[in-house]
């Protein structure tokens, strides 16, 4: 059959016949075309061959089930909406599924076709106007591959575990002084790739000196100064990377041409460049290493201020001093905790959450009811809520928050018995993740530090 190419394309995936028949049946129609495999294998062959927009598999396959087949067009294919179904009894490696990303969405068999059709119908318009509304960089970003960089950056911190988060917040105030600027799109993509891999060099330091506890001897630290240069050679001979690699080479010169690799000063060295200076130094002084403690915000600030003119561009200066400053006035974010709204938690679930979450960065608010939550909402960064509270649902409640207050990342806290009843709260509420008890501090923080970090890029890239 010869399909429209302008239409969505949607890929059925089971093995068993007979629902392939089924679904097709549910999805015939003239606003998408429809397309079937009988395995993860002829699935991947199809998409090898033409777009898809989304693909709806059956979890429960042979030689590949569901989840491996969703894990494999997220690496491959990552524009292209992921819906599983599933039984009861296989709920919780959904859940885990939703909370690592591999999948948008879940029905359980069997399923409602006027929600099926009514979710189609949602995620498809979303995709369309996401396609119209953002910008010929986010589309050279998604060409370019960010999944790639952003996993080399997580090898760097891997390599050097005391910088866990500091090539994102590089990334973050590169991309907020450039947007300050009004620089191009083309620029701000190369600054994004530079920020995120400013320090790949660091690969090929032993992490013996990456991780010593005080000063390095002269020749540690000249071990230490290649990392700009090695990192230069990583990424110059990859096409898309090569205006980004000069960034990279140059991040640790300075203004008065005392830096290295190559003692450029002033205006020799690139405008991108001289952005991550500034927005690394900062960083860095405000995160802790093995040899010293993290010092504080505005110490971190005058000493930009002090080092303006040699160290540092002084405009680029004053611009990120002023950005910094705005937005103290405007939110308070950085003498503030990030504020989490616990909705009828009850206290030992509350105990749980408080030794996993560390109380200098986060803050805990518990409140019994949901007119007690509604009352906080425009304080709060996340809510964590339970299903069933004194005076209503929990899931409705979420529900109302995804329109009202979208910004709000949204997270319920669940019990195993709750898992065989979730399909619609996922696919209503708009959630970000689950916490299954009994809760594990480690799985607690990572899951919470990661939500704020999906949150920051969205944000950054106008999402």
């Amino acid at each position: 059959m010869e399909l429209d190419n302008q239409r969505p394309v949607i890929l059925l995936v089971d093995d068993e016949e007979m629902v392939l028949n089924a679904l097709s049946r549910v999805l015939a129609n003239s606003e998408w075309d429809v397309l079937v495999a009988d395995s993860g294998a002829q699935a991947l062959e199809i998409m090898a061959r033409r777009p898809i927009a989304l693909i709806i598999s059956d979890q429960r396959m042979p030689e590949m089930n569901g989840l491996e087949l969703l894990n494999a067009v997220k690496k491959e294919y990552p524009d292209t909406v992921r819906i599983i179904m599933t039984g009861y009894a296989e709920m919780d490696v959904v859940v885990k599924a939703i909370n690592q990303g591999e999948v948008y969405r879940f029905f359980t068999k069997p399923w409602n076709s006027s929600e099926l059709l009514e979710t189609i119908r949602e995620v498809l318009q979303k995709q369309s106007e996401s396609y119209g509304r953002i910008s010929s960089y986010s589309d050279q970003l998604a060409r370019a591959n960010l999944e790639t960089v952003m996993a080399l950056a997580e090898a760097i911190e891997l390599k050097d575990h005391y910088t866990k988060g500091h090539c994102s917040r590089v990334r973050d105030y590169s991309l907020r002084m450039a947007m300050a600027l009004n620089l191009s799109e083309d620029f701000c993509r190369d600054l994004v790739y530079a920020s995120l891999l400013h320090d790949c060099g660091k690969i090929g330091v032993s992490e013996t000196i990456l991780n010593i506890n005080g000063p390095l001897n002269d020749e540690q630290y000249r071990e230490v100064q290649r990392h700009p240069v090695l990192g230069f050679e990583i990424t110059c001979k990859i096409d898309y990377l090569r205006p980004a690699s000069i960034i990279i080479r140059q991040h640790h010169e300075r203004w008065d041409g005392a830096g290295y690799p190559d003692h450029l000063q002033a205006l020799e060295i690139s405008l991108g460049a001289r952005i991550v200076a500034v927005a690394d130094s900062f960083d860095a002084m405000t995160s802790s290493r093995p040899y010293r403690r993290a010092f504080d915000f505005k110490y971190a600030i005058q000493e930009l201020l002090d080092n303006r003119g040699s160290q540092f561009d002084p405009e680029l200066v004053d611009l990120f001093v002023s950005l910094l400053e705005q937005e103290v006035k405007e939110s308070e974010k950085f003498k503030d905790h990030l504020r989490l709204l616990l909705v009828g938690v009850t206290p030992e679930k509350i105990a749980e959450l408080e030794n996993s979450l560390p109380a200098a960065r986060y803050e805990l608010i518990a409140v019994d009811s949901l007119a007690q939550a509604r009352a906080r909402l425009d304080e709060v960064d996340m809510i964590i809520c339970v299903l069933q509270l004194v005076d209503g649902e929990g899931a409705a409640f979420l529900a109302d928050c995804r329109q009202l207050h979208p910004q709000i990342i949204r997270i319920m806290l669940i019990e195993r018995q709750d898992m065989e009843n979730l399909a619609e709260t996922v696919n209503n509420a708009g959630l970000y993740a689950f916490m299954i008890r009994p809760l594990r501090p480690a799985e607690v923080q990572a899951l919470v530090e990661n939500a704020f970090e999906w949150r920051r890029m969205a944000q950054a890239l106008h999402l």
